[in-house]
Order: structure tokens, then C-alpha cells, then sequence
């Protein structure tokens, strides 16, 4: 059974803490020596600092900010990948009452200008090479956190910086931070968060899962986001737990068997990217594994609905479930560590189906829910009852309820003060009543969990008034692993189509199998291509309204990323932008 989050350290940690630098400056004597930053080396091992370490770097480098003219409520910067530095210039510019301003580091250097120029930031400490290259023009005082000469890792190591710390009185009211929507349109808005508004939150994620001492989070989402900052930052602090930062996204299938986190938060395409890996194999292996697969499967989902019922497999099916288990789902959770406890998703919808893949696979995946104007978890499905169709029940301390029209409301401690100097979007945002208007469709069960429909800007509309919500029709295309990526469009016209970025090696594979052929050279206007991918498609939304299946669909050419502007941090869809782009291909696909 699983420890209650009442009884964890980090709970009241967080809840009695007077500010966010406190989690570390006033840590229990007893945790000094406990590892708190994993780094892996370019020789290949991983490097660990200790809380009393990181603490007396963060005092030094807090010391120096002071030194250097930044005074409470001043904004300062960071542009960085996730790393050592980061943690410990943030907790250094909180420790003494300014306010942290981070800028994606995938974002180009016209959106970092914007971030800072409108945060009127006093200084930026920044990751030196390509991050440095796009302050450029910027007519700001910048710190390079490693390097050569003066530098942020400098500084913490710095003893000359011992004890000139000026004491600052920091309270839970005090803003922390300004979080710019990444925002799927128009330019990002600086969300305003206090120590207690992330405090608030981290407090009611730890009631609601539990986080302890022992346990360890891989990072690897921008921790510029408030998703990893609060959750994967922030919450591992009070808790006591130890955070490895990965290289890179692009390494993370190498870096969680050497670390073997027991935590992890992740957006859903990690998990889409596990699923298509599985079916991959599936689909090279003989039909018997298939086979095997298919009955574990089956018996996992059994044996999770039981357990949630205080029960379990009895009997034959037991041993059935024992033996599949060890054939089939020991070694992918050998592949993901070998201890992970949880998986947290977040940041956009998780598909049901992959959820319950994983759980049947017996790896626990909790879906939630949040947005930054809000710090940012507002719900979670708890570990005692999963339901992989929704985003779970709200936190502890959160009031969620629906508009008139179905949109989703939220209160609680942990909501914005507001957009920085943007009082007319501020008031758009927040009533009068304090009900944040998440601008999301949503549906609320009678047990109070909530599954989002999808954004209520991003609903299309057909020509006869149907309404189309765009993320469940790309979810379910998704799914083909043939498919890396997939866009519909649909407002204002007759029928669905779709921009289709496809998984080349997979759409060879699977069409020398059904087809007994070589793909044809000019694979992406070919008829019968087309009419194949069709049917797929039809397979996969089989279970969706008949005017939300695909009529027509193109080809692209080039995968949609951060690096292109065409996605967000957290992977979502610029649509906007990616019609833009695609418009001719999607004239021809109405005009045919």
C-alpha cells in the first residue's frame, strides 16, 4: 500500500514555509549531507552535490547579486538548459527577495528579447555559446553561469562570498517569479506567482501523491516551465528528494536506466514515444508475442481494477498474470529504471489508451491537469483510484467547477496574482469572485473527477455546426505508428482533414507487411498510399462522431519542433503558425 501523503516530511515543509529559498536555507539539520543535484559528466558518470554544498553556493551567489546592486522586487533572468546552475541561481535571487524572470531556452532570440524587455529584468544569468549568442542587441548586464573568468559556478565556489549576506525578510505574499505563457498564440504574458502561490501547490501535490526523502526525479522538461519548476524543482526540495538532470531530451531513454528514478514527470509524448517503441516491436516479432502481449495486457488491466478494489487475481489467472508479467512487463520497466514508483503527465492531454497500456503494464501513470496561472497543478488522479479518461479530482484545497457554457473555474491559494502590467487581461482572467477561467471545455463526473474535453478557443466549428475538438481527433491519430505527428484542420469547412507528419521507417514497414510491396517512389501523392492511410485512420477514430473522421489528409515534409517556433515547451501545437505555413497544402486539400 502506499505511504499517505499526510505523513510526509515535505507536506508540512512546505506548508509552514516562510518562502521558497527556505526550503533549502532552513532544511533539517539531518539532510545536509543527503545528495540533492545529480549531474551526468562527459565522461559518462554522474556527479552528485549535496544540500549543504548547493546551500552554501546559493548564499555566495546570493551575496554577490546583492553586491552587485539587485535589491527585493528587482527582476532578474535566466536563459539555460536545465542544470546545477539553474537550480541555485534561482534559489539565490529568491533568497533575497528579487524575482526570478526564465526564458525558454528554445525559443528564438526575438521571443527571449521580448521575455526580458517586458519584465524590465536588472540582470540575466545565462548558459554561455548558442543561449548567450541571442541576448545579442540586448542592451541588458548579463552573468555567464559557467565559463572562463567571472561566472556563476565561479561564485558558488567563491569562499570570499561567506557570511557578507545581508538578511532579507521574504514572506509567502512577496512575488517570486514571472512565468511567460509559452502560449499557443500571440505573445506570452508574464504570470504573476508569489512564494505562496507555488508553496500552495507544491503542499497539495504532496497530499495528494506522496514524494519522500528516498525518492529520486529525473529532470528533463524546460525547468523555465511551471510544470517541471514547481513540480520537478521546487516539490523534490521540500520533500527531501534527489533531482538528476538529464543531458538532453534526446537522451532520456539512455539516462533513466543509469539514474532509475523513482519519480518522473513527463508531457504525454514521452509516452506516446514508449507506446509506438512497444507496438514497433510488436509488429517485428512473431505473431505468438503478439499474442503474449495481448493477454498480459488483459490481465494486467484485471488485476489493476482489483487492486483499486482492495482484491486481487486469484487462482489460475494468477499465476497466469505472474508468468506474463515476468515474460512481457519486466523488461520494459527494467528499461525505465527498474524502480520507478509513478509517472506524473501533465502539460497537455494524455491519450486514455496509453495510460491504460502502461497500467496494465504495471507501471503507474497518474493523469493531471494545471496551466501556469495557477502554479500550475490544479487536479491529479490520486494512486488509489485511476481513471486514465480523466485528469483526476482536484487538489487538496482547490474548488474546480463549470460555467454556464462548460468552461472550467478554478480557486485556491495557489491561483495568479495576475499578468504582469496587463490589469484589462488580469480582470478577463480572474471574476470578481476570484474563479480563474481556465478557457477550457471540461466535464466533471459524480465522483468529482474532470476530463477535459479541449481548449474552448481551439473547438472547430464544420460548416453544418458541428463541434470538432481538435486534440481528441489527432490523440486517436496519433496512435498509428505511422504517424509522428498529426494537425486537423476543420474550422469553417465542409469535413476533417489533416496535415500528417509520418514515421517514414514505420510506413515502410507496415505497408511491405499488408501490402507485400516496396512503398512506391513518389509514396506522398500516391493513390493508393493515400487510400491505405485512409483506412488506418478510419480504424483508429472508429469509435469518434463520423464527421470527426478524416476525409483528406497531406503529407509534410518537416517533423513540427520547439527549435522551428511550431511547438510549445511543453509540445504543444502552435496551430496558427503551422497553418501559416502549411496553407497552400491546405488550399489543395479543400480544392481538390
Amino acid at each position: 500500500m502506499p505511504r499517505p501523503g499526510s505523513d510526509c516530511p515535505g507536506l508540512a515543509r512546505a506548508r509552514e514555509a516562510r518562502s521558497l529559498a527556505g526550503l533549502l536555507l532552513e532544511m533539517p539539520a539531518s539532510w545536509g549531507e543527503r545528495p540533492l543535484l545529480r549531474t551526468r559528466q562527459p565522461d559518462g558518470r554522474w556527479t552528485s552535490m549535496a544540500r549543504s554544498q548547493v546551500r552554501q553556493s546559493v548564499l555566495r551567489i546570493a551575496a554577490w547579486l546583492q553586491g552587485h546592486g539587485i535589491r527585493p522586487g528587482d527582476r532578474v533572468g535566466i536563459l539555460s538548459h536545465n542544470k546545477a546552475e539553474w537550480l541555485m541561481a534561482d534559489f539565490a535571487i529568491l533568497a533575497i527577495g528579487s524575482v526570478t524572470v526564465p526564458a525558454y531556452f528554445t525559443d528564438p532570440p526575438e521571443a527571449v528579447a521580448h521575455v526580458f524587455r517586458d519584465a524590465g529584468v536588472s540582470l540575466i544569468l545565462v548558459e554561455p555559446g548558442e543561449q548567450q549568442q541571442k541576448l545579442a542587441g540586448l542592451d541588458m548586464p548579463t552573468l555567464p553561469l559557467t565559463g572562463e573568468g567571472e561566472t556563476l559556478a565561479a561564485i558558488a565556489a567563491d569562499a570570499a562570498w561567506d557570511g557578507r549576506l545581508e538578511a532579507v525578510e521574504v514572506s509567502r505574499d512577496d512575488l517570486a517569479t514571472l512565468i511567460y505563457t509559452s502560449g499557443t498564440t500571440g505573445l506570452p504574458k508574464g504570470v504573476m506567482l508569489t512564494h505562496g502561490n507555488i508553496l500552495s501547490d507544491v503542499a497539495a501535490c504532496i497530499e495528494a501523491v506522496s514524494v519522500w526523502p528516498d525518492d529520486v526525479l529525473l529532470s528533463f522538461l524546460p525547468v523555465s516551465h511551471a510544470f517541471e519548476r514547481t513540480v520537478g524543482h521546487f516539490l523534490p526540495m521540500a520533500a527531501g528528494g534527489e533531482i538528476a538532470y538529464a543531458e538532453s531530451v534526446n537522451t532520456l531513454m539512455r539516462d533513466i536506466p543509469e539514474v532509475r528514478p523513482t519519480v518522473m514527470i513527463s508531457v504525454p509524448r514521452l509516452y506516446e514515444k514508449i507506446y509506438a517503441g512497444v507496438q514497433e516491436k510488436l509488429h517485428q516479432g512473431p505473431a505468438f508475442k503478439r499474442f503474449l502481449f495481448t493477454q498480459a495486457q488483459r490481465l494486467g488491466a484485471e488485476q489493476r481494477r482489483l487492486r483499486q478494489q482492495g482484491r486481487a487475481l486469484r487462482g489460475g489467472r494468477a499465476v497466469a498474470w505472474g508468468v506474463l508479467d515476468r515474460l512481457v512487463n519486466a523488461q520494459l520497466r527494467r528499461k525505465l529504471g527498474g524502480r520507478l514508483r509513478l509517472f506524473v503527465s501533465g502539460g497537455a492531454a494524455l491519450n486514455p489508451k496509453i495510460a491504460r497500456f502502461l497500467l496494465s503494464a504495471g507501471i503507474t501513470v497518474l493523469p493531471g491537469y494545471g496551466l501556469t496561472e495557477a502554479a500550475p497543478v490544479l487536479s491529479v488522479n490520486p494512486l488509489r483510484r485511476i481513471k486514465p479518461d480523466t485528469v483526476g479530482p482536484a487538489l487538496p484545497g482547490v474548488e474546480l467547477r463549470l460555467s454556464a457554457d462548460g468552461e472550467l473555474l478554478a480557486r485556491g491559494p495557489m491561483v495568479m496574482q495576475g499578468y504582469w502590467n496587463r490589469p484589462q487581461e488580469t480582470a478577463e482572467a480572474i471574476d470578481a469572485e476570484g474563479w480563474l477561467h481556465t478557457g477550457d471545455k471540461a466535464v466533471i463526473d459524480t465522483d468529482g473527477y474532470v476530463r477535459i474535453v479541449d481548449r474552448a478557443k481551439e473547438i472547430m466549428v464544420l460548416s453544418n455546426g458541428e463541434n470538432v475538438p481538435p486534440a481528441v481527433v489527432e490523440q486517436h491519430l496519433a496512435m498509428d505508428p505511422c504517424v509522428l505527428q498529426a494537425m486537423i484542420v476543420a474550422d469553417g469547412r465542409d469535413y476533417v482533414a489533416a496535415l500528417i507528419m509520418p514515421d517514414v521507417a514505420m510506413l515502410q514497414q507496415y505497408w511491405q507487411r499488408e501490402q507485400g510491396r516496396s512503398l512506391p517512389r513518389d509514396w506522398r501523392r500516391d493513390a493508393g498510399v493515400r487510400d491505405w492511410m485512409l483506412g488506418r485512420m478510419a480504424a483508429h477514430t472508429h469509435d469518434l462522431a463520423s464527421y470527426m473522421q478524416v476525409q483528406r489528409f497531406m503529407f509534410v515534409d518537416e517533423e513540427w519542433t520547439q527549435e522551428s517556433g511550431l511547438l510549445t515547451p511543453t509540445l504543444k501545437l502552435k496551430r496558427r503558425l503551422i497553418v501559416d505555413l502549411h496553407k497552400n497544402d491546405i488550399r489543395r486539400l479543400y480544392a481538390e
